[in-house]
C-alpha cells in the first residue's frame, strides 16, 4: 500500500502505535458483505474484518505549514519535509515526513494546526505589549532588557494558548467536561469547591479571593486535581512568599519531590544542586484504594450537602449580631419604650405588615376601622382588638420592639435547627474524612508514577534540552512572573498555569505567563495593592498607548494584570472566594460592606469580647512633619501598646516607610511597616499609624486600608489626627463605622439610621404599593424608588441605602433645637420622611426625598403648613431635602445632583 495515498487503522489498538496498519497491508478490498477483504504481506491468506473495526482512509489532504505551526503533543515540531491529513470527518490522523526521511503517523488528539500567528491576530495589541516591555522592563547592568528577551522566546505561532484571546482573537475560550471526580486534599468550602470546578472545566477563570478565604488552599486543590490526571503546572507570582507557600504545603505532605523552584538564575542553581531522591513511595500508597474512592465520594456528597446550611449559619449569624445593635440603640430612643411584651411571640413578618398598614391608615389621617382590628385579632389574637385602639405613638413602638424580639427569636429557632442538622450529618467529621481520603488518593497517585526506576538528574541546559523527560519527573514547576517564559524550552508549554497575586502584576509581565500555558487560573483580588506605578513611568505607559492606539483595558496605568484580564476575558467565569476565616466579624464587616459590596460571608465568631474595634485621636492640630508623625508614636508608645500586652501577635501599620522606621527605633524592635511589607501578613492585634493631618489621596486610598484592616485577626487599633475627618473619606467612614459598633453617643442632631427593620418595612410598603392603585397617577412610591436605585448605581456611590417612610421621630437625636410645635409634629406618629438617603456602613443619613402629591399639597393649606413644619425641622438637623412634586417630570440629572452632594 503507497502509504501517501491511503492509511489504515486498526480502531481496536487505538492508543498505541499499533494501531497503524497501512505498512503491513498489500491489498484492501470491501467485499458483496460490507466487509473489508484484507491481505497482509506477511500472509497470502484473506482476512475480513468489520468496518467498525478497521478503518480505510484515502484522499489526504496536504496541509501547507507556511507561516502556522505544528504541534505534536504540545511540543513545536519543525523540519517538516511533508504533512498529510487523513479524515472521515468523524476520526482525523495525520502523516508527517520529516526533512531527514522519517516518517510517523499520528492520532489527530496529538497534534495541533495553528491558524493565525499571534503577532499577526494580535496586531497592534502585540506590538504595543513589546514597545511596553523594551521601554519600561528592569534591565541588567550589561544594559540587556530582561522582559524583552522573555517576549523573544514567546512561540508567536502557537494561537492555541491563552494569550490568542487576550490579545483579540475571537475563537472562543474551550470549555471542558466536568471531572468524574474531583479531589480536596488541602480542604473546601462552598465557593472553594465552585472555583476549582470551574478552573478544571474552562480554558481562563478567575478566581478572586479576599483577605482570609484561602487562595492558597483553592490553588493547592487545583494541583492536586491536575496531578491526579497527569497535567503539568506552572505556579507563577510577583511575590516570592506566595510560590513558596504553595512549596511548602506541598512539601509538608512528601509531595515537594516533584516541585521544581525555577524561575532566576540563582534558584535554578540551587534546585539543581539539591535535586533530591526519590522518597520511600510505600509510605505513599495505600492497599483499600476502592474504599479509599468510596469515602472520598460519599464524603463529598455530604458536604456539599451540608455547604448550603453552613452558609445560611453564617448569615444568620450577622443578621443576628446586627439585630442585637440595633435594637440596643433602639432602646437607647426616648420615644420608644414599649410595654406590649405579648407581642413578642408574633411572626416577624406579620408583625412588619401590620406596622405598613396600620402606618398607611394614620398617615392618610384616619383610625383603624372595626374591620381592620378584627382581622388582625383574628390573624394575631384578641388582645390586637384593644390594642390597635391604642394611642398610635405607643401602638408603632410596641410593634417595632416586638419585631427585634420576635426576629430574634426566630432566628435563634432556625439556628438550632442547623445546629441539630449539623449533628445528623456532621459536616466537620465529612469535610475531614474528604480532605484526608483525596489526600491519601493523591499520594497512591503519585507514589505509582514513580515508583519503578531510578531518578533522573537533569542540569541547567538539560531543563530546557530534556523538557519532556523534566516535567516528566517534575510536574509543578515555580516561578516568578517576570521569568515563567524562560522556565523550559520555548518550544512547549505546560498545561496550566495559574497566577498568584495578579492585583500586583503589570499587563506586560501577565501576558507573558498567558503564553506558557494551554489553560490559565488568575487568582488575586483588585481590592487589595495593586503594582506600584511611579509617575515618570506612568508618562511613558500613557505616551506607548497613545501611539498604538490601544482599548482601555489594555491600560497599563489604571489596570493590574488582573483588572485587565477581567475586562478582556467576557467568557472567563469570575469566582468570588466569599468565606472569610480570618479576622473577627466586626474587624472583617467594615471591609466588607465598604470594599466587596457585603459578598463576604464571616466564619469567624463574635464571642463579645471586648476592645476589637479602637479609635484613638491625638488632640487636633498638624502634628504631621511630612511623613512622620512624633504625637502618633507617643500615643502608640505609652498608650496602647501597654494594653496589648495578652496579644500573642502585634504589627503596627503606616502608610510611610519614614514613620514605620522611627517607630521601630523608638521600639527598639521590628514591628512597623508599609501597608505593602504587609500584604500576606496577619497578626492578632493590628494598630494603625496614619500620619497625616487629613487623609490623603495615598493615605486613604481603599486598597491600602482594606489591606491594611484585613490584617488584624482579633482586634483593630487606628491611632489618628483629632481634626476633624471628611465624612465620605474611607478614614472617616472607618471612624464611623467604629464608633456605631461600640455605642459611641456623639454629639450628633441626627440619629444612627435603623435599616434592619425598616429595609424590610420598606420592601413590605413597596410590595404593598405595587398590588394597590396608587394615590397619585402621575409618580408611584415604586416608580421614585426605581429612579433613585438607578442614580446610586450610575453614580458608583458605595454604602448608599434608601429607607421609604422612615419616622421623623427616629432621626432626631438633640431635640432641643426644636420648638414646641416641631416637637409636637416630629412626635406625631405619621411625621415621616417618604425617602431617606443614608449610609448603610456608619447608618449616617445622607439626604431626604418627598414626593407630593398635588392636589393633596397644593390644595390643602392644612398640609401646606405641615410641610413647612417639616422643612423647618430638617433645615435645623441638618438633613437636605428635596421635594418632587407628583406633576413633575422626574429628571434623572437632578437627582443626581442632589444625591452627590
Amino acid at each position: 500500500m503507497d502509504v501517501k495515498l491511503c492509511m489504515i487503522i486498526d480502531l481496536e489498538k487505538r492508543g498505541n502505535k499499533q494501531m497503524f496498519v497501512t505498512d503491513q497491508i498489500s491489498s484492501i478490498n470491501e467485499n458483496k458483505n460490507g466487509f473489508w477483504s484484507v491481505r497482509f504481506l506477511s500472509s497470502p491468506r484473506v482476512f475480513n474484518y468489520n468496518q467498525s473495526r478497521l478503518l480505510y482512509l484515502t484522499h489526504p489532504e496536504t496541509i501547507n505549514l507556511d507561516e502556522k505551526g505544528l504541534y505534536i503533543k504540545n511540543k513545536h515540531i519543525f523540519n517538516i519535509a511533508e504533512l498529510l491529513r487523513f479524515t472521515n470527518g468523524h476520526y482525523t490522523f495525520y502523516r508527517v515526513t520529516y526533512t531527514n526521511g522519517y516518517y510517523e503517523n499520528l492520532d489527530g488528539s496529538e497534534v495541533y494546526i495553528t491558524r493565525t500567528p499571534i503577532d499577526k491576530n494580535g496586531g497592534s495589541t502585540w506590538d504595543y505589549l513589546r514597545k511596553l516591555a523594551a521601554e519600561t522592563g528592569l534591565t541588567t547592568e550589561d544594559d540587556e532588557n530582561i522582559l524583552s528577551k522573555q517576549y523573544d522566546l514567546v512561540d508567536v505561532k502557537r494561537d492555541n494558548v491563552p494569550l490568542a484571546q487576550y490579545l483579540g482573537d475571537k475563537t472562543k475560550l474551550a470549555t471542558y467536561r466536568m471531572p468524574k471526580q474531583i479531589y480536596y486534599p488541602f480542604g473546601c468550602n462552598a465557593s472553594q469547591k465552585t472555583a476549582i470546578e470551574t478552573a478544571l472545566t474552562h480554558q481562563v477563570s478567575i478566581i478572586q479571593g479576599p483577605p482570609g478565604t484561602g487562595k492558597t488552599q483553592t490553588i493547592l486543590n487545583i494541583i492536586a486535581n491536575l496531578l491526579m490526571n497527569d497535567k503539568t503546572v506552572l505556579v507563577v507570582s510577583n511575590n516570592n512568599s506566595a510560590v513558596e507557600n504553595v512549596a511548602e504545603k506541598l512539601d509538608g505532605e512528601s509531595l515537594g519531590f516533584i516541585v521544581a523552584k525555577l524561575g532566576n538564575m540563582q534558584n535554578k542553581e540551587v534546585f539543581i544542586a539539591n535535586q533530591a531522591n526519590y522518597p520511600n513511595m510505600t509510605e505513599l500508597k495505600i492497599d483499600e484504594l476502592a474504599s479509599a474512592k468510596m469515602l472520598a465520594q460519599d464524603s463529598l456528597r455530604t458536604v456539599s450537602q451540608g455547604f448550603d446550611i453552613q452558609l445560611r449559619q453564617a448569615q444568620l449569624k450577622a443578621e443576628y449580631d446586627a439585630l442585637l445593635k440595633e435594637s440596643r440603640y433602639n432602646e437607647m430612643l426616648e420615644t420608644n419604650h414599649a410595654e406590649d411584651k405579648w407581642l413578642n411571640s408574633k411572626s416577624p413578618t406579620k408583625l412588619i405588615k401590620l406596622l405598613n398598614l396600620y402606618q398607611t391608615i394614620i398617615g392618610n389621617g384616619h383610625k383603624p376601622n372595626l374591620w381592620f382590628k378584627v382581622k388582625w385579632s383574628f390573624l394575631l389574637g384578641a388582645k390586637m382588638l384593644k390594642f390597635l385602639g391604642d394611642k398610635s405613638s405607643n401602638v408603632i413602638a410596641s410593634l417595632e420592639s416586638a419585631f427585634y424580639f420576635s426576629r430574634k427569636q426566630e432566628i435563634e429557632h432556625e439556628l438550632e435547627l442547623i445546629a441539630s442538622t449539623f449533628q445528623n450529618i456532621d459536616i466537620k467529621k465529612n469535610v475531614k474524612d474528604l480532605r484526608s481520603s483525596s489526600l491519601l488518593l493523591l499520594k497512591d497517585k503519585i507514589a505509582k508514577r514513580y515508583s519503578t526506576g531510578k531518578r533522573k538528574t537533569f542540569t541547567l541546559r538539560d531543563i530546557k534540552l530534556r523538557t519532556e523527560e523534566f516535567l516528566k519527573e517534575y510536574p509543578v514547576v515555580l516561578s516568578t512572573t517576570y521569568l515563567a517564559k524562560s522556565c523550559i524550552s520555548k518550544d512547549m508549554v505546560f498545561d496550566y498555569v495559574i497566577m498568584d497575586e495578579a492585583s500586583q502584576v503589570d499587563i506586560k509581565t501577565g501576558a507573558l505567563a498567558l503564553s506558557c500555558a494551554i489553560n490559565a487560573v488568575i487568582v488575586g483580588d483588585d481590592k487589595q495593592l495593586p503594582n506600584v506605578i511611579n509617575r515618570k513611568e506612568a508618562l511613558s505607559l500613557n505616551a506607548i498607548q497613545t501611539t498604538y492606539k490601544v482599548d482601555d483595558r489594555y491600560n497599563a496605568v489604571t489596570h493590574s494584570f488582573l483588572q485587565s484580564c477581567a475586562e478582556v476575558f467576557q467568557d472567563a467565569p469570575v469566582t468570588l472566594l466569599r468565606e472569610h476565616y480570618r479576622c473577627h466579624p466586626k474587624i472583617i464587616e467594615f471591609c466588607n460592606q465598604r470594599f466587596y459590596d457585603g459578598e463576604l460571608i464571616t466564619m469567624t465568631s463574635d464571642k463579645n469580647e471586648d476592645n476589637v474595634l479602637q479609635v484613638i485621636k491625638t488632640v487636633p492640630g498638624n502634628h504631621a512633619r511630612g511623613h512622620f508623625n512624633q504625637r502618633e508614636i507617643d500615643v502608640i508608645s505609652q498608650e496602647v501598646l501597654p494594653e496589648c500586652t495578652n496579644s500573642e501577635s502585634i504589627g503596627i501599620i503606616t502608610p510611610y516607610r519614614s514613620q514605620a522606621e522611627a517607630i521601630n527605633q523608638i521600639l527598639k524592635k521590628d514591628i512597623a511597616s508599609t501597608v505593602h511589607k504587609y500584604q500576606g501578613r496577619e497578626c492578632d492585634t493590628i494598630i494603625m499609624s496614619m500620619v497625616d493631618n487629613v487623609p490623603t489621596v495615598f493615605s486613604d486610598d481603599a486598597n491600602l486600608l482594606n489591606v491594611a484592616i484585613s490584617r488584624a485577626k482579633t482586634r483593630l487599633c487606628i491611632v489618628t489626627n483629632g481634626n476633624e475627618m471628611p465624612p465620605n473619606s474611607n478614614l472617616g467612614q472607618l471612624i464611623s463605622y467604629i464608633q456605631y459598633n461600640n455605642f459611641e453617643v456623639k454629639a450628633s442632631k441626627l440619629h444612627s439610621v435603623f435599616d434592619l427593620l425598616y429595609k424590610q418595612y420598606t420592601a413590605e410598603k413597596l410590595a404593598y404599593e405595587a398590588t394597590h392603585l396608587s394615590v397619585s397617577k402621575h409618580l408611584s412610591e415604586n416608580l421614585m424608588y426605581n429612579v433613585l436605585l438607578k442614580a446610586i448605581n450610575e453614580l458608583g456611590l458605595i454604602n448608599t441605602g434608601i429607607l421609604c417612610h422612615y419616622p421623623l421621630s427616629r432621626l432626631i437625636a438633640d431635640w432641643g433645637l426644636l420648638n414646641d410645635k416641631e416637637k409636637a409634629f416630629a412626635e406625631s406618629p405619621f411625621s415621616h420622611v417618604d425617602f431617606l438617603i443614608y449610609n448603610s456602613l456608619t447608618k449616617q443619613p445622607h439626604c431626604a426625598i418627598e414626593v407630593d402629591g398635588w392636589y393633596f399639597h397644593k390644595g390643602n393649606d392644612v398640609q401646606q403648613l405641615r410641610d413647612a413644619l417639616k422643612d423647618q425641622i430638617l433645615t435645623k438637623l441638618g438633613l437636605r431635602m428635596l421635594r418632587i412634586s407628583t406633576t413633575d417630570t422626574v429628571n434623572d440629572t437632578t437627582i443626581k445632583k442632589f444625591i452627590s452632594l
